[in-house]
């Protein structure tokens, strides 16, 4: 039996507006800022087209951060991925997808442990009805969940790996500051 495509116990509704918390100043103003309506079939479509699957099974909304909603998709055969959608307030949009989008790209071709991006779209006017980004969904557990759990040396260790991390990444030598973007991104009057 499949189940369907959206959790039975989370209204539609709540794909779309936000649900992480409370405004105590301007809440209907900062709960506007947030809404993102789209087309769920259509980014269930094109999220199960980009790791060549059939469909999506089941999705959820994993979080919400400051510019994003974080959606985790199930496939028919068990391989989950995550679909990111910028709120309204987010902008320029086309342009802070672009950018994410190639930052990912090229930290990937630096050896840094982030995500493989599988599509996107850094235009509202697709089927979805809205920019996204399809990605791998990271594999491991959440630091929160076991940081209590690690041995002195544990945490030793991963601090370090940490470290090489950030040190890998400021070695990587800029002639300048700022975004970076495809060349095919950048606006022909830049």
């Amino acid at each position: 039996m499949v189940t369907p495509s959206i959790n039975s116990a989370e209204p539609r509704e709540n794909l779309f507006s936000y649900t992480s918390g409370r405004y105590i100043f301007n809440e209907k103003l900062r709960l506007s800022e947030r809404y993102v309506e789209f087309n769920v079939k259509a980014l269930e479509k094109v999220a199960a087209s980009s790791v060549g699957r059939t469909a999506v099974i089941h999705m959820r909304k994993l979080a919400e951060g400051g510019f994003n909603k974080v959606f985790l998709l199930t496939m028919d055969d068990g391989l989950e991925v995550i679909a990111k959608i910028p709120y309204p307030l987010t902008v320029p949009k086309q342009l802070t997808t672009e950018s994410e989008v190639a930052t990912l790209d090229f930290l990937r071709t630096k050896g840094m442990p982030v995500p493989r991006v599988y599509t996107y779209s850094s235009d509202s006017d697709n089927a979805v009805g809205t920019e996204y980004i399809i990605m791998e969904k990271a594999s491991g557990q959440p630091l929160d969940r076991r940081w209590f759990d690690l041995t002195p040396k544990e945490r030793v260790h991963l601090v370090t790996s940490y470290v090489n991390i950030e040190r890998k990444l400021f070695s990587i030598p800029f002639g300048s500051y700022g975004s970076l973007y495809y060349r095919h991104s950048i606006p022909p009057n830049l």
